[in-house]
């Protein structure tokens, strides 16, 4: 009953055009490009500490770290942790089946770094071995109960490819999650066993075709859809709570039939928040560069520079963490979910996909290749009739890998793809 009189109290959130301003704490949010990834371990602001520990400028871009210099790097993050104010780590993680199940999407456990000495007395710590690998339960994750708790033991593993951030007073420190026999327990093993075949096999066919390279990656850019909506019109609807959709009601009076939202003037109410958003992420080495209102009413997305796929789903997931959080902080709440309204656009997450060499040439852009291969005008129409390829052999591959339960609700309406996979390169 509390469902029904809240859809007809409120027809849907997405009618309300104006966000009622909130009683927030003023703040500037304007940072300098030295403030860009000072919350970040990686490049200038990590080759600083390396350095008083005896290791040289870029270590961390060779993964073979772990196997070398591995206590000096846990000292280094300590110096780096105790200088901005932190004082805990964790190793986080993506569990299987975590998308749309769990805030933030992720798996962590946090430790304090701290040690007691042979006096008794407690002093910051932290070893190689903490930073490397970790341990904990692997039964209590939405895996449809196929480990058994007394045999369900997980481990966590440092992902080299994949840098250190700090947010709070906490170190974030991104890993895989693994079994003892080394099954995947977590979306990245997955991920980056993708990546490992389609550098064995692309660069195989590039030296074939008389163009060798050290290897092969993906760049992705992935945009983020989202709704901003009053919060306390948010706990009215106890559907949108439990699903992240409304499930019930009357459509909007009226929705997105003018078109007068999409690239339309920022909400002041919504500007604060978002301009909060990039702040973080600024200071995070996140480079979220574009924002915009989107179609439906109340709607906006943001959008990265390109970067590597793995650190690209990384801050992703921890993009809409921020979002949640700062959202609430500003009286609104932040929808991510693919269709939270009926009769309006749902939220995309747009991959923007490209690969790319170890020496810097984008493999999808004609005239990179052309350039790179000496003139050979053969290689880039050999690369694009492979990927076509692949997608008309390994469609349904795809499909089971890429596709959730939430893309019916969304797709093949309101400006939405059809449901399918396809590929199109041009009507010439």
């Amino acid at each position: 009953m509390a469902l029904l009189r809240a859809a007809r109290a409120a027809s849907s959130l997405s009618s309300s055009l104006r966000l009622a301003a909130p009683v927030v704490q003023k703040r500037s949010f304007i940072a300098s490009a030295e403030d860009y990834g000072s919350h970040l371990f990686k490049g200038a602001v990590a080759d600083q500490y390396l350095a008083k520990q005896g290791l040289p400028a870029g270590l961390l871009d060779d993964p073979s770290w772990t196997k070398t210099s591995a206590d000096k790097v846990a000292a280094a993050v300590m110096e780096w942790a105790n200088d901005k104010g932190a004082s805990v780590f964790t190793h986080w993680f993506q569990p299987l089946g975590a998308s749309g199940c769990r805030h933030g999407m992720s798996g962590q456990v946090h430790n304090a770094m701290f040690v007691f000495g042979n006096d008794g007395k407690p002093e910051w710590g932290l070893s190689g071995k903490e930073l490397l690998k970790g341990e904990t339960d692997g039964s209590s994750y939405p895996s449809g109960g196929m480990r058994a708790t007394h045999t369900a033991g997980g481990y966590t593993v440092l992902d080299p490819t994949s840098p250190i951030f700090l947010r709070g007073d906490t170190v974030f420190i991104p890993t895989v999650f693994t079994s003892f026999y080394g099954d995947a327990l977590d979306e990245k093993i997955p991920l980056l066993r993708s990546i490992q075949a389609v550098s064995k096999e692309g660069t195989r066919l590039l030296k074939l075709l008389g163009y060798e390279v050290g290897s092969i990656f993906p760049n992705i850019g992935l945009e983020q859809e989202y709704f901003l909506v009053p919060r306390k019109d948010y706990y009215r609807r106890p559907d949108l709570q439990l699903t992240g959709r409304t499930i019930m009601g009357k459509l909007a009076p009226r929705g997105q039939e003018m078109c007068d939202h999409y690239m339309g003037p920022l909400n002041p109410v919504a500007m604060a928040c978002i301009a909060e958003i990039q702040h973080e992420c600024f200071m995070m080495g996140i480079p979220l560069r574009t924002r915009h209102r989107e179609v439906a009413p109340n709607q906006y997305e943001c959008a990265p520079f390109f970067g590597t796929a793995t650190t690209q789903i990384d801050q992703n997931l921890m993009v809409m963490q921020i979002m949640d959080e700062v959202a609430a902080r500003h009286g609104l709440a932040c929808l991510a979910q693919e269709k939270p309204f009926s009769g309006i656009n749902g939220s995309g997450k747009h991959n923007n996909i490209s690969l790319g060499t170890d020496t810097g040439v984008n493999l999808l852009n004609p005239g990179q290749v052309f350039k790179a291969t000496g003139g050979k005008a053969d290689v880039f129409p050999i690369l694009m009739s492979a990927i076509v390829r692949a997608v008309d052999t390994y469609g349904d591959l795809m499909r089971m890998s890429i596709a959730s339960p939430g893309n019916d609700f969304r797709l093949g309406a309101c400006e939405a793809p059809p449901a399918i996979v396809s590929t199109y390169l041009g009507d010439d």
